[in-house]
């Protein structure tokens, strides 16, 4: 996935400023594509360039002047495209804490342990992070059909479920260390 496509998805609900845009992705996707304010505002300008998005300048008396972005007739096909094209995304993963654990035979048991016990307790913040996303999709009930909020629920269910996984998968990793360190 790219962010172009999160960027016209969201706006394919309504039209947003960068600044919404940033937030949406904060409160409800970031478990599983972060996108800072600066990244979102750069990719709107490629997308105005190819014209996938239009902007228009809102004047305020008392805030400063804000563009608030519209998705055009090609940003939605472009987006319906890319929403039926097969992902890619699956097979092409660079997981840099997976390459460490892969070659930490060439490190200290005990490191180890301990780097999997702060990948426990960050898994952990984690999710304790996530518990706000149930309360995003919530607030944001209003702007979406019940059809497009069930699967934002579906992807906050896999981010849940993913890191309790890898809760679990570090808890055995561990536990075969320390068996491997007293000879069993």
């Amino acid at each position: 996935m790219s962010l172009s496509h999160g960027i016209l998805g969201f706006l394919s609900y309504s039209s947003m400023t960068g600044y919404d845009l940033a937030k949406l992705f904060d409160s409800s996707i970031k478990f599983f594509w972060y996108a800072g304010a600066n990244h979102i505002y750069f990719e709107l300008n490629k997308l105005e360039k190819k014209e996938f998005v239009s902007c228009e300048y809102i004047v305020q008396q008392d805030k400063p002047n804000k563009k608030l972005y519209h998705i055009t007739d090609e940003g939605k096909k472009e987006f319906l495209r890319w929403l039926a094209s097969d992902s890619e995304d699956v097979s092409k993963n660079k997981n840099a804490f997976l390459m460490k654990v892969f070659f930490s035979g060439s490190s200290d048991i005990d490191k180890s342990i301990a780097m999997l016990k702060r990948f426990i307790d960050d898994c952990n913040a984690y999710i304790n992070s996530m518990n706000k996303v149930p309360t995003a999709i919530d607030a944001n009930r209003g702007f979406v059909e019940p059809l497009q909020a069930l699967y934002w629920e579906f992807t906050a269910d896999y981010g849940l479920r993913q890191t309790k996984f890898c809760i679990e998968w570090a808890g055995d990793c561990i536990e075969k260390l320390e068996n491997f360190k007293r000879g069993k």
